[in-house]
């Protein structure tokens, strides 16, 4: 309604890249190989990606209308549509699942964390390697229905399911730790493990503990600030201080960790 092309173009950018190609595609590859899946839910699966690929069509089409159109011409179509993208109808909003939502976000947390672990370590990113992760008991219903799709993104296998982070030990030859909001897991090196990736990965927890450290920091000074909390909305000063408890329990994890 404002003409604000740049903020739609950019907001659909990270939307079709950062969600639906990155993580959206990848997670549905492995229900869609599962054999083992029942036929009606890969079909489920299949018509979910139709279904959002539609939508961002129709969506970026104002700002992109000859390749969406040509897309769009090519994808199965619901009763009622017309021939062309040009006249079809604009998507309405629809309804979301924001603890399933809040639920996976977690999970793939978990998996940028382990593949961040691995690199800073310069582990062969083609290598399969064992990993525990301590799961807080309201999250493992869901990492037990992904657990295919994590193994797979995360290069871990086993990925094995702990209930207490006490729990995780490494082994003789070490391991990568890993914080990822509330889970915690550690990567066990493969047999031919390079020596000095203990070190590395000491140094990598070091630089999340210092720059979580500065974000709490930052996070409580605007909290302290008075004018911010009497002026913002109340639900601008909640999200800040549910922030700053989630970089307090990080740093915590993280220290804990180095102490180890």
């Amino acid at each position: 309604a404002d003409y604000a092309f740049g903020q739609l173009t950019g907001t659909l950018y990270d939307a079709i890249w950062g969600e639906y190609c990155d993580w959206a595609l990848e997670l549905a590859k492995v229900r869609l190989a599962a054999d083992a899946l029942p036929a009606a839910d890969r079909e489920a699966t299949w018509w979910t990606l139709v279904e959002a690929l539609d939508t961002y069509l129709r969506l970026l089409h104002p700002v992109m209308p000859f390749l969406t159109e040509a897309i769009w011409g090519q994808l199965p179509k619901a009763p009622g549509d017309p021939g062309l993208l040009v006249v079809a109808d604009w998507p309405a909003a629809g309804t979301a699942d924001l603890a399933v939502e809040a639920d996976t976000a977690a999970l793939l947390d978990l998996v940028r964390a382990v593949r961040n672990a691995r690199s800073e370590a310069k582990v062969d990113p083609t290598a399969w390697l064992a990993v525990d992760a301590a799961v807080p008991a309201p999250l493992a219903p869901a990492f037990d229905a992904l657990r295919p799709a994590l193994e797979r993104l995360g290069r871990a296998r086993p990925l094995r399911r702990v209930d207490d982070p006490g729990r995780l030990h490494p082994t003789p030859a070490g391991g990568l730790a890993v914080v990822a909001g509330e889970i915690e897991a550690v990567v066990h090196p493969a047999a031919t493990a390079d020596p000095g990736a203990a070190g590395r990965d000491r140094a990598r927890l070091e630089k999340e503990l210092t720059e979580t450290e500065g974000l709490l920091a930052s996070a409580r000074a605007r909290l302290a600030d008075e004018r911010f909390t009497s002026k913002a909305p109340p639900a601008v000063v909640e999200g800040a201080r549910t922030r700053e408890a989630e970089l307090a329990e990080r740093a915590e994890k993280l220290r804990a960790r180095l102490a180890g």
